[in-house]
């Protein structure tokens, strides 16, 4: 089968018919994974599906790189190569799930394989080659990229597609990254952003008071214990649920305020028919 490079494209996946023939096969994975076409450059595009982060880069030198490091199914360096116990060899991880949803045999020995047997390979010799690789970004231009340092080249590459800082108050705008300081300057919500810092601002004040007057009233509900407030000392001579109750049956009873078990020592106040505070939540809501 002879050697491609293959580009991004759509996810339509074209009529597949199950047999051993492998180019049919291959090409229903190249468009179920995005590949399709030539490079007329000859060098082979990292898809965003292969890598699941947005990727633009290119390999440099490509048919320098060892075929011991290229996967047999997309003939392009190894993504999250895995390999299996049953013969050994070793795919994109990508690639051999797709294939195997075709027909669950290796591709290159034609042994029958499941999905199940393979495991990320975890040589450390093998992982590092493959992250040594140069490449290219195809936005910035910059060479001699490691592959395995992409992701933090993407981060400060100057031609990469970034939004507004303000975007949070709507800025529609996006564009390359060595662009945006100049858009900040004039854009038209960089004139309230300090005006709807100051509201936000305000807001979370009103927002933690409202919380706290919630707090507040909830325990003035449980202290007022429906028309039966609560007492720091017994109103019943003959029978109290909580101190008596909880004495014989060996539980501690809980705050009705914060849920927490507290030792008889530490209630603040009670109802003989059930329901006490904890001197915590007492002396922090109790009104002085």
């Amino acid at each position: 089968m002879n050697k491609i490079n293959f580009i991004y494209t759509d996810r339509r996946l074209p009529p597949t018919k199950y047999n051993d023939d492998h180019s049919s096969v291959i090409k229903s994975i190249l468009y179920q994974n995005k590949y399709i076409g030539v490079n007329n450059k000859g060098k082979s595009k990292c898809s965003r599906d292969r890598m699941n982060v947005p990727c633009e880069y290119e390999y440099m030198n490509e048919g320098l790189i060892d075929d011991e490091l290229k996967c047999s199914i997309c003939h392009h360096p190894f993504i999250s190569p895995v390999s299996t116990d049953i013969c050994g060899h070793t795919f994109c991880c990508k690639c051999i799930e797709t294939w195997l949803l075709q027909q669950q045999t290796c591709p290159s020995c034609r042994r029958r394989v499941l999905f199940s047997s393979f495991n990320p390979v975890s040589t450390r010799i093998v992982l590092n080659l493959l992250n040594r690789i140069p490449v290219r970004c195809i936005l910035c231009r910059a060479i001699n990229i490691e592959r395995g340092n992409f992701n933090d080249h993407q981060k400060q590459c100057i031609k990469r597609i970034v939004t507004c800082s303000f975007a949070d108050l709507s800025c529609s705008w996006s564009g390359k990254q060595d662009e945006l300081s100049q858009h900040e300057l004039v854009c038209p919500y960089r004139r309230v952003q300090s005006i709807v810092d100051e509201l936000r601002s305000q807001n979370r004040t009103l927002q933690s008071t409202v919380q706290k007057q919630a707090e507040q009233i909830r325990f003035l509900s449980i202290l007022l214990n429906n028309g039966t407030p609560m007492n720091q000392n017994c109103i019943r001579d003959d029978y109290c649920r909580i101190f008596y109750f909880s004495n014989n049956e060996q539980e501690e009873p809980k705050c009705n305020m914060c849920q927490n078990s507290i030792r008889l020592i530490n209630i603040a106040v009670h109802n003989c028919d059930g329901g006490c505070l904890c001197q915590n939540c007492y002396q922090r809501y109790y009104p002085s």
